[in-house]
């Protein structure tokens, strides 16, 4: 699948499919995909839900892991937490589950992951999707040198970054989902944005991606570099979607067919 594909999502807060009983397909009718779905920082699992029942309801296989340290797996958390330790979270998940032809999904921090993921078992996969996250480059950190030292050194319990405000997030305070998110976010472990990316295989190349940039996000103020990285890769796919960053919240039944749409 060497095609360009820009596809603009507009109006994400307002509109939604139909009704529920209109996008509930019998895997019979459609071509059953497998997703996983992984988070990024501050949140867990949880975060997917409802894209998670949109996607099964679609009549696919969807799993939701949490990564070490973070959502259901907090109680796991510790200094030695690192890029390395999430990236082994998913690829045993894939390997344990017996995954294979997966539409893998990350968001925000977990650009990182799964690019790391897909270096390593890219005969599993099928898709990369990467939402509104932070492209890795090979040798460098999420964080630039430096940054998460200095991090470090004020850091509750030493290594462990503030959840981040919603405003961050893009969730407005009167969101119906603002408090349910409030109350689940947790610290996230500055190691794992520390540790520089190491590919042996080339990373992500070689698969087909999409990247997923949220509109409202304050950061693309200037433009989006992302796009000119990808313009003229016929590996890459583009899409817009206009919602803040946390878009499997603000804006689940858009973020659900932009998922679906992936071959």
């Amino acid at each position: 699948m060497n095609r360009r594909r820009m596809l603009a999502v507009t109006g994400a807060a307002g509109s939604a499919f139909a009704a529920e009983g209109s996008r509930r397909t019998s895997a019979s009718e459609t071509d059953s995909k497998t997703y996983v779905l992984i988070h990024g920082a501050w949140h867990g699992g949880w975060c997917w839900r409802d894209v998670r029942c949109g996607l099964q309801g679609a009549g696919h296989r969807v799993f939701t892991p949490s990564l070490t340290g973070l959502g259901d797996r907090v109680h796991l958390r510790n200094p030695a937490i690192n890029l390395s330790t999430h990236v082994t979270d998913v690829i045993n998940f894939l390997e344990f589950e017996e995954l294979e032809n997966v539409i893998l999904v990350g968001h925000s921090y977990a650009g990182h992951v799964v690019s790391c993921v897909a270096d390593k078992v890219k005969e599993r996969l099928r898709h990369i999707v990467f939402l509104d996250a932070v492209l890795a480059v090979d040798g460098k950190s999420f964080l630039p040198a430096g940054v998460g030292e200095r991090r470090m050194k004020t850091a509750k319990d030493g290594y462990l970054m503030a959840a981040a405000t919603l405003e961050f997030l893009g969730i407005p305070k009167d969101h119906p989902r603002a408090d349910w998110v409030r109350r689940r976010l947790v610290e996230h472990p500055l190691p794992t944005l520390m540790e520089a990316v190491s590919y042996e295989n080339g990373g992500p190349a070689g698969i087909d991606k999409t990247f997923v940039r949220c509109k409202q996000n304050p950061r693309m103020a200037d433009g989006d570099p992302v796009l000119e990285l990808t313009r003229d890769d016929p590996e890459w796919h583009y899409s817009i979607i206009d919602t803040g960053h946390d878009l499997m919240i603000t804006a689940p039944d858009e973020t659900t067919r932009i998922l679906m749409d992936i071959e």
